[in-house]
């Protein structure tokens, strides 16, 4: 059919709880918030992406800074760890124990599943419960986060990425929220 708009009733044996609205995602319409699985490049290229950098070494710190500006193509707006977080979308990079403490101490998820124990550097996204993205890299040492310079922003479709060196070695997106209709 080539209707813009049509009616039709379902006769059911019983009462549905809710109703899934598009779940194949075969519609071409606006996505509701967190519908949509959060990705890396949703930080990326965001121009209001503030970043936040877990480490005072001089070292690590400034190959911190330089993957910031790589994987978001201009110069990072650097806010401190302590900060509140506001609701722009944020980029966190440190080296692992800081990334988990760091985590704990905002009471957000830990490292994934997906990624945790793989690899020398991980890469992940999670959606705040204000709707906002937060990107984070976290990586074993000083080398392990040079060495996603070059790689890590070819993979701003991912939702998460573990690194051995330069080699994505697990990747993927999380999965979508379905739309559901409460049936009242």
């Amino acid at each position: 059919m080539h209707q813009q708009q049509q009616t039709f009733a379902l006769t059911l044996a019983d009462k549905p709880l809710s109703v899934s609205l598009d779940p194949d995602l075969r519609l071409f319409r606006q996505l509701v918030p967190n519908e949509a699985p959060p990705i890396l490049r949703e930080v990326m290229v965001n121009p209001t992406t503030e970043t936040i950098v877990l480490t005072d070494k001089g070292e690590i710190r400034k190959i911190a800074e330089t993957l910031a500006s790589k994987l978001q193509q201009r110069v990072p707006k650097l806010i401190a760890a302590s900060q509140q977080l506001s609701a722009a979308p944020t980029l966190v990079i440190g080296l692992q124990p800081e990334i988990d403490a760091w985590l704990a101490a905002k009471q957000l998820p830990a490292r994934p599943d997906e990624i945790n124990k793989k690899g020398t550097a991980q890469a992940w996204t999670l959606a705040r419960a204000d709707g906002a993205s937060l990107a984070i890299v976290s990586a074993k040492d000083a080398a392990s986060l040079e060495a996603l310079i070059r790689p890590l922003p070819h993979y701003g479709r991912q939702s998460y990425i573990a690194f051995d060196g330069r080699e994505a070695i697990e990747k993927g997106i999380w999965p979508m929220q379905v739309q559901q209709v409460v049936v009242e």
